[in-house]
């Protein structure tokens, strides 16, 4: 295990906070620091910061300048769970519970110097407290454990027949004692009264028992008599036999006991003791081996509990906001998970537009356009007039013969376009086609197409608003100086090229909505006025269609929307009046027809961007309408 010594260390006085030395991880006094980019959420992403290992945690600050004020968040590494991602070769995850940390190092042998020297700390720490390996209930055995748990109460039929034998056996251990108790008691009044017969000159008692079937219990035994035994004479005269008191010997022979009987009860009872202590070691080694084995087992269960958690650790399962959870081949969330996770953030998105929203009222320069158009006559509205803003535009068409013969590079493919969308609008719905929405005079249809795996579903929408002309709706939904007011999910958007006054490229950033990429687009938008004759009110259209340009590319991590996008509004005067000038906006109405071909691009998953387009396509028409009507309320009608 590598220790600090096998790392240059440099002292406070050497050591500099420039990206040079801070940048890459390294040890400086001791502990293990330097700059990786931390995961912060999903709408600040990675952001740098500066980590240190120090005492057992994982310690990150905001920059090194902030090390004195304090962490500000710190993991144990001692249980922590290092993991290197499968995909990113600079990324690592610490995990500890359900806290994770997801950092990226900024270069490949960064990381490994990260990932060893956590290991290593992780390691030392363990070392250091002598627990959280998984052999340590081995090495570290509980006799005392062992012994509470076996006094504990056990289910098992078995396990309770061999309590009760071994308490049967413990109660006869009792009762045999008792029995030695009152035998050693018995012989210890015995013994004592001889000490006492001893004590009263009556000896020698060996002699007595030897003796008697020659001793004369008739006749007593005076003083004189006692002297001369107490003095030897009996030895020297064996003729003379010995004369006793017959009181002492009645009290001698009242304490006599049957030493041979006595001598075979003590040996029954000590055989009794044995053997029971010979059962109760044997019942307590059986029950030693039940343990064990028990206790085996319950290692066995914890290895298997510690493999599969090291597995769903290793699945990497990332709370909500987590960068696996993000949009991409390999993103962690389902297709059902993916779709609640951005209708979320497009709630988020409403509630911040209801709690901010945008000001009804143009730019001063846009009021001055639109007042410019709104006055026309209806036989001067078929020529659209130049209301893009100079200052607004990026660039100019370099085509120089663009102005004098009206055609630009794009000329060709605007028309075959348009051609198009008009053979389209025009086909049938019933044949394909599914009503995903319905509200009022809103009807939405959509029919299933995928490319590749990408869903590109073709949508059709049909409006009637009251109110307004077709040429108002298209022109709010061309003019660049509205398009920021009633698009809620821009960011930004840009006129990067001015092709004619009919047409003109974009460029626009949407908004993120998590776990899905920020997209981006760029398409030229084309408007034109259609009529079959003077009598008949124009049709007009607005036509958006993706294009490549040299001043929008394609940077990562944006994702380039590609879409071919109609509006095709048809104005309807209901009661006209004699006098055109009578008309009023109660007696008009506009037919809407939007026809949409979408590929998102990305990772999204089908089912998501299907629940997505059937809730946000409506919406925006909502939306969008209504800002037209209530923007043309009290001005004069455009025709």
């Amino acid at each position: 295990m590598a220790t600090t010594l096998d790392y240059a260390t440099s002292s406070d006085d050497d050591e500099s906070f420039d990206d040079e030395k801070t940048t890459s991880g390294s040890f400086r006094n001791g502990e293990f620091q330097g700059r990786v980019f931390k995961w912060t959420n999903y709408l600040h992403g990675w952001q740098e910061r500066y980590v240190i290992l120090r005492h057992g945690f994982l310690n990150y600050y905001k920059n090194e300048y902030d090390i004195s004020l304090g962490c500000r968040g710190a993991l144990s590494v001692k249980q922590a769970l290092i993991q290197s991602h499968e995909f990113d070769e600079c990324r690592f995850d610490v995990r500890v519970g359900d806290s994770v940390w997801y950092l990226r190092a900024h270069t490949p042998e960064d990381r490994e110097r990260w990932i060893q020297a956590l290991e290593d700390h992780k390691q030392m720490c363990k070392s250091e407290s002598g627990y959280g390996s998984e052999t340590s209930l081995r090495r570290h055995p509980s006799i005392g454990s062992l012994a509470s748990t076996a006094s504990a109460s056990v289910a098992s039929t078995g396990s309770f027949k061999k309590d009760r034998s071994l308490k049967e056996k413990l109660n006869e251990l009792e009762t045999f004692r008792e029995l030695l108790v009152q035998q050693v008691a018995t012989l210890q009044t015995y013994f004592d009264a001889c000490a006492n017969a001893v004590t009263k000159g009556f000896e020698p008692y060996q002699k007595e028992y030897e003796n008697v079937t020659d001793l004369d219990f008739e006749e007593s035994l005076d003083k004189n008599d006692s002297k001369s035994i107490l003095d030897g004479d009996t030895v020297r005269n064996p003729s003379i036999k010995p004369k006793f008191d017959r009181l002492a010997l009645d009290d001698h022979a009242a304490m006599a006991i049957d030493f041979k009987g006595e001598a075979l009860t003590f040996k029954a009872t000590t055989d009794g003791v044995i053997h029971n202590v010979a059962f109760s070691i044997e019942l307590m080694q059986k029950r030693e081996d039940v343990w064990r084995k028990k206790y085996e087992k319950e290692l066995e269960r914890r290895k298997r509990f510690q493999d599969l958690y090291n597995q769903i650790n290793k699945k990497k399962v990332p709370a909500f906001g987590s960068p696996d959870a993000e949009e991409g081949p390999h993103s962690t969330l389902k297709e059902d998970e993916f779709f609640d996770a951005l209708d979320q953030s497009l709630d988020r998105i409403d509630r911040d537009i209801d709690k901010y929203p945008i000001s009804s009222k143009s730019s001063a320069h846009s009021k001055s356009s639109t007042n410019s158009t709104v006055n026309k006559s209806k036989s001067s509205s078929k020529q659209v007039p130049k209301t893009v803003p100079v200052s607004t535009i990026v660039s100019k068409s370099n085509d120089d013969n663009s102005e004098n013969n009206g055609k630009h590079r794009l000329t060709d493919d605007v028309e075959r376009i348009v051609q198009e969308h008009l053979q389209y609008v025009r086909e049938d719905v019933s044949n394909g086609w599914d009503l995903i929405h319905q509200d009022g005079e809103m009807k939405v249809y959509r029919r299933e197409v995928e490319e590749n795996g990408i869903v590109v579903d073709p949508l059709k929408c049909f409006h009637t608003i009251k109110g307004v002309t077709g040429h108002e709706i298209c022109r709010y939904f061309w003019e660049f100086q509205y398009r920021m007011e009633w698009e809620t999910t821009l960011d930004s958007t840009k006129i990067i090229e001015a092709l004619d006054p009919d047409t003109v490229i974009f460029f626009q950033l949407h908004k993120r909505v998590w776990p899905a990429a920020q997209r981006d687009s760029c398409f030229w938008s084309h408007i034109r006025c259609i009529s079959n004759s003077d009598e008949d009110q124009p049709t007009w259209l607005v036509v958006n269609y993706t294009t490549p340009h040299p001043l929008a590319p394609i940077k990562s991590p944006q994702v380039r929307l590609v879409a071919n996008v109609a509006l095709i509004c048809e104005t309807i005067i209901s009661e006209p009046p004699l006098n055109p000038k009578d008309i009023k906006r109660e007696n008009i109405q506009c037919k809407l027809t939007y026809v949409a071909f979408v590929n998102p691009g990305g990772w999204v998953p089908s089912a998501a961007l299907r629940g997505v387009a059937k809730r946000e396509y409506p919406r925006f028409l909502k939306r969008f309408t209504s800002y037209v009507v209530e923007q043309t309320r009290n001005k004069p009608i455009l025709f």
